[in-house]
């Protein structure tokens, strides 16, 4: 995927998982809405079946940098609406 959008690995699985979860939250009208994290994890982790599918075995350490990548920031936006922060 790298020819295609000049980015390593990591950082398009921020930018993915950021632009899937600001859609969710666009859609909600709600940063603290569940359902938009909710729909950034379920990619992420069909994500990672086809690289399991693809690869024939599970590469731990990448597809914990993947999740990590792809959910960081999500997670912490959410937290801090449902904290009242933002």
């Amino acid at each position: 995927m790298r020819r295609a959008t000049g980015l390593e690995d990591g950082a398009l699985h921020i930018h993915v998982g950021m632009a899937i979860w600001v859609a969710g939250v666009a859609i909600a009208g709600d940063v603290g809405a569940l359902w938009p994290l909710a729909v950034a994890a379920l990619a992420e982790l069909l994500n990672e079946a086809l690289d399991r599918w693809r690869e024939g075995s599970w590469r731990m350490a990448d597809t914990t940098m993947d999740v990590v990548n792809s959910l960081l920031w999500p997670l912490l936006l959410f937290g801090l609406a449902r904290a009242g922060v933002i």
